[in-house]
């Protein structure tokens, strides 16, 4: 029998908690026994007493959290405090991304963790596929870093509309960071990704838009005049690939933005590697290179909200032994590890 533990995040400025109270109710009812760590939920506006309306038991303390429950449901991967609390009963539903902490990986695989990864997901339908809970916090992530490179374009002078924005990749992120600069009048909006037929359509949809096939010319080329990049490129349970190279970046102009939201898989430049909300920035030869693994947490309550709706359908199945109804929940997809293996 599935006991399920909510234990308050440990990753730096995380806010968001994995399970709203209203999908905890969903649980409770069918006699499932919840356990959420005191004040888990405050940072996004939900209250112990919340929690306790809707059928959970309140623990005071991470270790009751992870003694008391074995199906552990979290926002974002397990960090070091946490490592001892893991043992082979456990079962973890969270963001892992484990392409780029190989040392988290090999702990949850010696430990014989039942490791069910967020962000590889996929659901194949109707000749695509799409991330069903991964896509929401991306739509977030991709608005954010938009606005906020915008935010730091304003620091330097009077904003020049016709500064070429280059969006690497296209999906969920990069499509919601072309919506925000759309909006905003940017003029000159690139588009390079991989699937030419996709760029095709949004073409078709916003003739401002300029659209180019993924080949290292034009990477280069693009890259080298930008004023702006959105780095949205994903590759699913893969280490993002380093596709701004050292060389590249010094032949970047001075005052260029990078907004690596790849940075959860290891970052698309040479010299990314995760910053927080409150340092964000890394700094080479004038680039200001925005590193944030976690930039939905920068709207708590909202988050918190898609995140939770997104993932109880699939905590019901666990808890109840229905996952043959999920098939992206399978080994190699949603399961990555189980048992001392490895699926991914």
């Amino acid at each position: 029998m599935f006991i399920i533990g909510v234990p308050k995040e440990l990753k730096n400025n995380e806010t968001r908690i994995s399970l709203i109270p209203e999908d905890v109710l969903k649980l409770t009812k069918e006699n499932i026994k919840v356990f959420v760590q005191s004040e888990a939920g405050i940072k996004a506006s939900y209250m112990d007493a919340d929690y306790l309306n809707a059928g959970a038991i309140i623990c005071n303390s991470i270790e009751e959290i992870y003694d008391k429950a074995n199906f552990i449901i979290k926002v974002k991967e397990p960090q070091n405090l946490e490592y001892k609390l893991i043992n082979s009963k456990h079962t973890i539903f969270t963001f892992f991304h484990f392409a780029s902490d190989r040392v988290l990986l090999n702990k949850m695989i010696y430990d014989k963790v039942t490791c069910y990864a967020y962000e590889t997901i996929e659901i194949f339908e109707d000749n695509h596929s799409y991330y069903p809970i991964l896509s929401a916090m991306s739509k977030i992530a991709g608005e954010k870093s938009m606005l906020d490179a915008i935010k730091l374009l304003s620091n330097y002078d009077i904003i020049d509309y016709d500064s070429r924005i280059l969006i690497l990749g296209v999906g969920n992120a990069g499509i919601a960071a072309m919506n925000i600069a759309l909006e905003c009048n940017f003029t000159n909006i690139c588009l390079l990704d991989k699937n030419y037929d996709k760029l095709i359509n949004l073409k078709n949809n916003n003739k401002l838009l300029k659209i180019y096939n993924m080949t290292n010319d034009n990477l280069n080329n693009l890259v080298k005049e930008s004023k702006v990049i959105i780095g949205s490129i994903y590759n699913n349970g893969k280490e993002a690939a380093k596709l701004i190279t050292n060389e590249m970046l010094n032949n970047m102009k001075p005052g260029a933005i990078i907004m690596d939201i790849a940075i959860d898989q290891g970052g698309i430049t040479d010299k990314s590697k995760p910053m927080s909300v409150d340092n964000p920035i890394i700094n080479y030869n004038g680039i200001k290179i925005s590193c944030v693994p976690n930039i939905p947490s920068c709207m708590p309550e909202q988050a918190s909200q898609l995140l939770s709706n997104s993932i109880i359908k699939y905590v019901l199945a666990i808890c109840n032994n229905n996952i043959d109804d999920y098939p992206e929940l399978g080994a190699g997809k949603g399961l990555n590890t189980y048992n001392g293996y490895c699926y991914i």
